[in-house]
């Protein structure tokens, strides 16, 4: 794991919403070795979008942390109040329990609006001098879209999707 620069600011998480069972308890192995390895760098703050998938199982594994890691912090950025209306009742109960355990909760917009995701995904980028990423490499979506303003600001990027 090579980082380019040490900063005062945060991690953010990003990554596809689906992500094979199959694949799901190896993945929170490596997120969890992951954030392990990035707070012992001094890391402390952990910015996540709150999305279901990658999102709240990153959430998910630092908020399993904080026993072990006691400064860690969990903030999530959504990008409107009610992001997670539409959702199945599963990753619903998901998130409700991750948002009400983080040490912080920015709410970007009171309702939704086009382009809110991508006001989400900035604010992670500036937020953060790296990102821990789950991209398959295709040029579509919010995950590109993060990883590519990441780089484009010389962001180190970690990516566990392979």
């Amino acid at each position: 794991m090579e980082k380019t620069k040490i900063c005062n600011k945060g991690v953010a998480f990003t990554g596809h919403r689906d992500i094979l069972c199959s694949k799901r308890r190896e993945l929170r192995q490596r997120l969890s070795f992951c954030v392990r390895n990035l707070y012992h760098e001094g890391m402390l703050d952990f910015y996540c979008g709150a999305a279901w998938g990658f999102d709240l199982l990153a959430a998910e594994v630092v908020l399993s942390l904080k026993g072990e890691l006691p400064a860690i912090r969990l903030i999530c950025v959504l990008p409107y109040r009610g992001q997670s209306e539409k959702w199945n009742l599963i990753e619903q109960a998901k998130y409700k329990r991750v948002i009400s355990k983080a040490d912080d909760v920015v709410i970007l917009s009171e309702n939704y609006f086009g382009g809110c995701f991508f006001r989400r995904n900035d604010y992670l980028v500036n937020h953060s001098c790296g990102i821990v990423a789950y991209y398959d490499g295709k040029p579509k979506g919010g995950t590109f879209y993060t990883v590519r303003k990441a780089q484009a600001k010389s962001l180190w990027v970690i990516n566990l999707y392979h």
